[in-house]
């Protein structure tokens, strides 16, 4: 289980005028510059698509028939 204490302050500021702001926000309320899409902090990008498989090799010729027994 995950804790974080409540005092662990994440709080989001303005990149233009340093102005704090809540949720997720588009425009600053101060100035009006355009915020940064929220983002989890060293949260991977989604995974690319597979690819898809390879062609199976040609099949290897047959043995030469054994003299089993001899």
């Amino acid at each position: 289980m995950c804790f974080r204490p409540s005092s662990a302050g994440f709080e989001k500021k303005c990149p233009n005028c340093a102005t704090p702001y809540e949720g997720d926000a588009k425009v600053c309320p101060k100035c009006g510059a355009a915020l940064p899409v929220a983002r989890a902090a060293g949260a991977p990008g989604a995974p690319a698509a597979p690819g898809a498989p390879g062609a199976p090799g040609a099949p290897k010729a047959p043995a030469a028939p054994g003299t089993s027994g001899r």
